[in-house]
């Protein structure tokens, strides 16, 4: 903020003049220069004898003096501009027509810088006397002058407000060439516009200072001659904290040396140079850029990377631009559950997460393998670094291959610019998530196997390996070990995999975890909560639910939407868990005869489909029509509609929509 500041305050000038009325001429210029809401001037009246030996350079953005005064403040102001006031030609004239008038001297003695009195020499002959000038640098030489200009005939002198204290001493009479306000306004002018252009030039300067110092890379600026002129802290410390500046690139860093010699040969731009540091054992990209001023080069830019950082940076840019997948967002508080067997799991996959071995986690569909892996994840070590999930089924191979091991710019058609990088590099320093690892093919088991077995992985049309550290996650509800005996997955794979094996139960498996679970679904959404009857609440809790919580959930949602805020009865829990699909009822219809007794080979057979009944020594089922059928299961099981279905030889949801269809 110091830097911007400095484009809009005051601009501090200090002006010196030698006598009063110079004083007041200033005075008078500050207050009627179109600039003077910008300026704060500080005006002092001293000889050059007076003026002091040196300057605060924090006081005064800018000089203004005239002559030896000024001659002096450039020797001690530092960086302080000094601005003369120059003596202008209309000045010389005043003064030499004043001295005419007064002194009417033959020959004038003129004191001033040289160059500028010269041409009072051809003024004085205008009018009518002769004019030398004497032009001594060092004022101190000043008193010395004017006595042997006086011996050499001057019987006048010309000259600053010191000349005129010499001629004075001397018995000289003297004429003080004053400076005009034309002159002054042309100073000031100056003056601001020096002082506007420093602080942009420092502004300018500073930006640039920032953006090298405050840069994560290596930065250098070695010149035509091989020197190092700029260097930042990065590039210091990946070369071990030597000294760099001012020094011979090819003696403190000699492996960027070659680069920098073809850059400067060529002209050209060179990149993807690759060295590591002995010193530091830091692996770097290079990339050199030649500095061109008119056709010269003039040197050039160095930078350099850390391949590693690189990496790193990669992947966190593309875990915050991911949207999914790269964070775990479930820990085993949200494991809904009261049964013994659940809480045995969870105890289990607690010890597996003290572990960084690879764990499989087996179980039937929708069990929950994705919620017990991150809930894994969020309980280990890695818990900090990121959980990256792929559902290995869902990508044919091609694809899951470039998913997962990512690629290289130009590997294939279709490549992003750049290059990609695969989960495994997105998943360094946390955990990796395969579901249905069962469902991969055998030449991208063989690829996984080897990252496992060497922690590193290549990207596809790379020729370079990354170190990766991964744990491994991976789910099925196939059984591995069969699908290992019939040679469609690898053994050695397998091992690797399943060190810790975690099986998740199923719902119909876990008591009334099932009910729980629906209650806290319809709890959740907002809205009135519908009223579960007992004897609806028992028919619920008998459903096998081969779906696991997919199922359950489902079934939730349909309660919501068809019975909000409603009491819900057996019937309609029926609805709810079978409901109405696609069969062979329309040839049913047609079928509508008494029913043959279709028992083959001593067993007794579905009288709908022709299946076998379980159990030989069951009632058997009288020959009639299907509505009568039906209300003899129902009588024979006693209006329990799972034994009537069994007894009949179908399923309740078949069971069901029967009883409705005709009326029972």
């Amino acid at each position: 903020m110091r830097h911007q500041k400095e484009t809009w305050k005051k601009i501090k000038l200090l002006f010196i003049v030698p006598y009063p009325e110079l004083k007041e001429k200033v005075e008078f210029v500050i207050a009627n220069h179109p600039d003077r809401e910008k300026v704060d001037a500080d005006i002092r009246v001293m000889t050059v004898d007076e003026t002091p030996a040196e300057i605060n350079s924090n006081l005064y953005d800018a000089i203004i003096a005239r002559g030896y005064t000024a001659r002096k403040m450039m020797s001690i102001a530092g960086r302080i501009p000094v601005i003369a006031l120059e003596i202008s030609g209309y000045d010389i004239v005043r003064a030499v027509a004043e001295c005419r008038e007064r002194i009417n001297p033959k020959k004038i003695a003129i004191f001033g810088s040289q160059g500028t009195f010269y041409e009072a020499e051809y003024i004085c002959r205008l009018f009518g006397c002769q004019g030398k000038a004497y032009a001594e640098e060092d004022h101190g030489m000043l008193e010395s002058a004017v006595v042997r200009a006086k011996a050499e005939g001057c019987d006048a002198v010309i000259g600053g407000y010191a000349a005129n204290l010499c001629a004075e001493k001397a018995g000289l009479p003297a004429v003080i060439v004053r400076t005009g306000e034309e002159t002054i306004q042309q100073a000031m002018n100056e003056a601001v516009r020096t002082v506007e252009r420093i602080r942009q030039e420092r502004i300018i300067a500073q930006m640039y200072k920032t953006i090298i110092y405050s840069s994560k890379e290596g930065i250098l600026y070695v010149d035509a001659g091989g020197i190092i002129q700029v260097r930042n802290r990065v590039i210091r410390e990946m070369a071990g904290n030597i000294s760099l500046m001012d020094r011979p690139l090819k003696k403190v860093i000699p492996l960027l040396y070659e680069g920098f010699q073809e850059s400067v040969s060529t002209g050209q731009e060179i990149s993807g140079k690759i060295y590591t540091f002995s010193k530091t054992k830091t692996t770097i990209s290079a990339e050199f850029i030649p500095v061109v001023v008119g056709d010269e080069i003039s040197g050039v830019v160095v930078n350099v990377s850390d391949i590693t950082k690189i990496q790193e940076l990669e992947g966190r840019i593309r875990r915050k631009l991911s949207e999914k997948g790269l964070n775990a967002k479930y820990t085993f508080e949200d494991v809904v559950h009261e049964s013994k067997i659940m809480e045995d799991t969870i105890e289990e996959a607690k010890q597996y997460a003290a572990s960084d071995a690879n764990i499989s986690i087996v179980g039937e569909t929708g069990t929950g393998k994705e919620l017990f892996a991150q809930s894994i994840h969020n309980a280990s070590s890695r818990k900090n670094g990121p959980f990256v999930a792929i559902n290995c089924a869902a990508l044919p191979e091609n694809l899951l291959e470039s998913e997962l091991f990512g690629y290289v710019e130009g590997a294939f058609t279709g490549t992003s610019k750049g290059g990609k990088m695969g989960l495994f590099e997105q998943a360094h320093g946390g955990t990796l998530f395969l579901d249905e690892i069962g469902e991969i093919s055998p030449a991208i088991q063989t690829k996984l196997l080897r990252v496992l077995q060497e922690k590193e992985v290549r990207r596809i049309g790379d020729n370079k390996v990354i170190s990766v550290n991964v744990r491994i996650i991976s789910a099925t509800n196939k059984n591995l070990r069969r699908l290992v005996d019939k040679g469609s997955f690898r053994r050695d794979l397998m091992y690797r995999l399943d060190v810790l094996r975690l099986f998740l139960p199923p719902l119909r498996k876990r008591d009334k975890d099932g009910w729980l679970i629906f209650r806290r679904l319809l709890e959740a959404e907002e809205g009135p909560m519908p009223e579960v009857s007992e004897e609806a609440r028992m028919l619920f809790q008998k459903y096998p639910f081969k779906g696991n919580i997919r199922e359950l959930k489902n079934a939730a949602e349909r309660t919501l939407v068809l019975y909000p805020g409603k009491r819900i009865t057996e019937t309609d829990m029926e609805k709810i868990l079978y409901p109405q699909d696609v069969d062979e009822e329309d040839m049913e219809d047609i079928d509508a005869g008494p029913y043959e007794d279709r028992e083959r080979e001593g067993e007794e057979r579905d009288c709908f489909s022709g299946r076998r009944a379980e159990g030989s020594k069951k009632q058997k089922a009288p020959a009639v029509g299907e509505r009568e059928l039906i209300l003899w299961g129902l009588e024979q099981s006693g209006g329990n509609q799972t034994k009537a279905a069994l007894l009949l030889g179908m399923d309740r949801t078949t069971l069901w929509r029967k009883r409705k269809k005709y009326g029972l």
